[in-house]
């Protein structure tokens, strides 16, 4: 034969089927192409899918043993933190004194570690894109308000007598200021590692080419005006 392809013909449909020996690197598999499909190598592909699904199938076992086993070591952090820091004296009973610490670690730790897979993919991928600015911006605006709020209702007397006293029973008794370590340490560490992430956008892509929406520096300009008024107003009132 002076071709090296047979050409076997069925129902009127024709397939070519080609020993591409030195030009495929497939393991020397022959390729199966439809003339009605062009010369889509069918068998490639077929063999090409499965090892696409053998590899995420792999990965998928591998992210969930992973998952388990950070979630054991999270959840075991939380129990002995739980455990051995002080806990909150305001609550009525040594149980839930023990099970509002023990919740309260495990997700301080547990939030805290969500912060650094993206912070280390960025810096191994040296950019950001995918990566939402406005998210970020808003991250930090957020976490800014919350670290005062804890920080302030955790370390300053007078604002802890004041909230007391406000807020206290018909019967005389003063409500209790909620806020734990646990909260101001998230809230310090969550302020720290959005500042960390906002940076890199920064940092690889620059603002320049990446720049915050309208809208998200209308929602910082906005929050910091009603910040300002409010102090104001209250100083006026007073």
């Amino acid at each position: 034969m002076k071709n090296s392809s047979k050409q076997m013909s069925g129902g009127g449909d024709g397939v070519l089927f080609s020993a591409a020996a030195a030009s495929e690197h497939n393991n020397g598999h022959a390729t199966c192409t439809s003339r009605h499909s062009g010369s889509k190598p069918i068998l490639h592909e077929a063999l090409s899918m499965y090892d696409i699904i053998q590899d995420k199938t792999t990965n998928f076992t591998a992210s969930s043993s992973n998952a388990f086993k950070w979630t054991t070591f999270l959840l075991l952090g939380g129990i002995i933190l739980g455990t051995m820091l002080p806990q909150n004296p305001a609550l009525p009973s040594a149980t839930w004194r023990l099970l509002s610490s023990i919740i309260g670690y495990t997700y301080f730790l547990s939030w805290s570690a969500s912060f650094y897979p993206q912070i280390v993919m960025n810096h191994e991928r040296k950019t950001t894109r995918g990566l939402s600015v406005d998210f970020c911006v808003l991250n930090v605006l957020g976490y800014c308000c919350y670290t005062v709020y804890t920080t302030t209702f955790f370390w300053n007397q007078r604002i802890i007598d004041e909230y007391k006293l406000r807020f206290s029973s018909d019967e005389g008794e003063s409500a209790e200021v909620t806020v734990q370590g646990n909260d101001v340490a998230f809230a310090l560490h969550a302020v720290v590692m959005a500042t960390v992430t906002l940076s890199q956008i920064g940092i690889y892509d620059t603002f320049t080419a990446r720049p915050p929406s309208k809208r998200v520096l209308v929602i910082i300009l906005a929050t910091i005006a009603f910040c300002i008024g409010y102090v104001c107003l209250t100083w006026v009132v007073k």
